[in-house]
């Protein structure tokens, strides 16, 4: 597949959206763009988190006769020495996350220990963005293992604000929707109207949200929540207040000043890093299950083992989805990922699939969807019963009735 640049792009953005793709995208850059970001590095116009970044997918990719020169250009003895590059590109990290950069670069992968102190780096304001940059790069392009998911996880969890970090009172199970934070960029989300229906059926529903990082810049649930005017919870006691109409959401950067501080460096790095998955995962509140989505094959088992890692005791995983959420398709089957804890401390597993909804022709595929536009739609819905548009209509009864087997499933295995 080729990959489609914009001119309009700074040269290490172009870059790195060549590079750091993963084991089957990534490209060569081409001598003209290898010549651009030469000359910007020379004259310091790239940040250090996207010079880790850009270098880490350039030599995870493997490397063309002039990239070598590119990076000899940079630091030289670097292709004989990866240590060369991490003194160049981390040298103000510490001597750990310096020896970090290393071993991946060498092909190594992280034990949990290991991956959790890397993460107590990653998530504190020490110096180092560059190391930073580069261990976000080559963490994706060669897939993160379980063990570095859990152990970063664990890192990010203790940024938690203790006031948020508490188990919730007790009171009906705590759905947690885990949309992905970098949004849709071609249909309308439903996802508070399935929280509005999941509550309905007895839980209660959380929604983790926050700014997005890109790379689809058009919305987000944050967005649409902010449209429909509603706010954040302050503390884990409002769990135990009346439910909203569409569940609690989370404003995760009230929680973690350093996601506030990682928003701005994945801005730089360009390509989704580890944090995009683990984000959806973090669970200060306890919460009993957790309904995520995974567009990509390789990544529905992950996230289901990640689930369990992070101490959910329900999990559903929607394979298959539309991409950026947990929503339905209309016209191909889906797939559901379910594992729920059992009586004798064990998880089970289940995969439940549901056949193609239709009544359309094709999905809907909107053009720079806006919040606005679709906060209209959810309260459409809520004064009319329709959103006045059908596919979205259609792709809400769908998704609830789906969902609805699923707690069903877990209800009968999980507990709960």
């Amino acid at each position: 597949m080729s990959i489609i640049l914009d001119p309009k792009e700074s040269a290490i953005t172009r870059g790195i959206k060549t590079v750091g793709v993963g084991k089957k995208g990534s490209k060569a850059l081409g001598e003209d763009l290898a010549s651009e970001i030469l000359n910007d590095l020379k004259a310091d116009k790239i940040s250090s988190a996207a010079k880790g970044a850009f270098f880490a997918g350039l030599l995870a990719k493997g490397l063309e006769p002039y990239e070598k020169a590119l990076l000899e250009a940079v630091a030289p003895g670097a292709l004989e020495d990866s240590r060369k590059l991490v003194e160049v590109i981390a040298g103000d990290a510490s001597a750990f996350a310096r020896w970090v950069c290393v071993h991946l670069l060498e092909n190594h992968t992280l034990d949990k220990k290991t991956a959790y102190d890397l993460g107590r780096f990653l998530f504190s304001d020490e110096p180092g963005n560059g190391a930073r940059g580069l261990v976000a790069s080559i963490l994706r392009v060669r897939y993160e293992t379980d063990d570095e998911y859990e152990g970063l996880l664990q890192a990010l969890l203790d940024t938690v604000d203790p006031t948020f970090n508490n188990s919730v009172l007790q009171g009906e199970p705590l759905v947690q929707l885990a949309e992905p934070f970098d949004g849709v960029d071609h249909s309308y989300m439903i996802t508070p109207l399935v929280a509005r229906y999941i509550q309905s059926l007895g839980y209660r529903a959380l929604h983790m949200v926050g700014k997005n990082s890109g790379p689809k810049w058009e919305m987000n649930l944050w967005d649409i929540a902010s449209s429909l005017k509603e706010g954040s919870i302050q503390n884990a006691a409002d769990l135990a207040l009346s439910k909203p109409s569409f569940g609690w959401f989370c404003y995760q950067n009230n929680i973690s000043q350093a996601i506030e501080r990682w928003h701005l460096i994945r801005k730089q790095t360009i390509k989704r890093p580890f944090m995009s998955t683990i984000e959806r995962f973090l669970n200060p509140f306890k919460a009993d299950i957790i309904i995520a989505s995974a567009f990509h094959p390789p990544y529905g088992q992950k996230m289901l083992t990640l689930a369990q890692r992070a101490g959910f005791k329900g999990i559903v995983i929607v394979r298959n989805g539309l991409e950026g959420t947990i929503a339905f398709p209309l016209l191909r089957p889906v797939k559901l990922l379910l594992s729920g804890l059992g009586k004798d401390g064990q998880y089970h597993d289940h995969e439940m699939t549901l056949d193609t909804v239709g009544g359309v022709d094709s999905e809907q595929m909107v053009e720079h969807p806006r919040a606005k536009d679709n906060a209209v739609l959810i309260e459409n819905f809520l004064k009319e019963g329709s959103s006045g548009n059908v596919h979205f209509d259609l792709r809400l009864k769908a998704t609830c009735e789906g969902l609805e087997k699923a707690l069903q499933w877990l209800n009968a295995h999980a507990s709960c």
